[in-house]
């Protein structure tokens, strides 16, 4: 699996990154994000979060930029902090669209939550976010990385999102790749090429 090259190219690169790295996520919270999403976790996505729950907040000295593991400027986010940003996302949206659009923004959310997975909307005057999004890592300002959990062979696969718009394609076609993109590039930075 790409994340224990991840692990071990921090541990004898970057011990400072590899310390951020959260222990194995609780069997229960998986259970859990699967019935708050209604769907089950894509088999990479969970196989991660058995292996490592996110990393911890970087807290970077004054005036140092922080080192963030994922592409984008994008730190994982634990599983408790996925489902979180979730609920953040789709009541902010919720709260603030005019209630005369409140039964419109249901009907538009239920036709694109059957949607195949990988399908986007760029021309959409504003991008809303779908129950079917689960959050993965984000880049401390708002924007992110999310998986689209919807049906379909792109199931899983891994967009970025920035807090005015979404890609409009899939930036990775799962969690592994991504996270063998990360190890790449971490093994190139490190000059590890064992």
């Amino acid at each position: 699996m790409p994340w224990s090259r991840i692990e071990h190219l921090l541990a004898r690169n970057a011990p400072a990154c590899h310390a951020r790295l959260n222990p194995p996520a609780d069997p229960a919270a998986l259970r859990e994000a699967e019935q708050e999403i209604g769907r089950p976790l894509p088999d990479g996505l969970a196989a991660w979060w058995r292996a490592a729950d996110g990393v911890s907040p970087a807290r970077p000295a004054l005036g140092e930029t922080p080192f963030r593991l994922f592409p984008y400027g994008c730190d994982p986010y634990p599983v408790e902090d996925a489902l979180r940003r979730r609920k953040e996302y789709l009541c902010s949206m919720r709260d603030t669209v005019p209630q005369p659009l409140a039964d419109a923004l249901e009907v538009w959310l239920a036709r694109c939550g059957q949607d195949r997975a990988g399908t986007y909307y760029p021309h959409d005057v504003t991008p809303l976010w779908l129950p079917q999004w689960l959050p993965v890592g984000g880049d401390a300002m708002g924007g992110g990385l999310f998986v689209d959990l919807r049906a379909g062979d792109q199931y899983g696969c891994v967009v970025r999102h920035g807090t005015t718009s979404h890609g409009p394609e899939p930036s990775w076609p799962n969690i592994e790749t991504l996270l063998a993109h990360v190890a790449d590039t971490l093994e190139e930075l490190g000059g590890d090429g064992d």
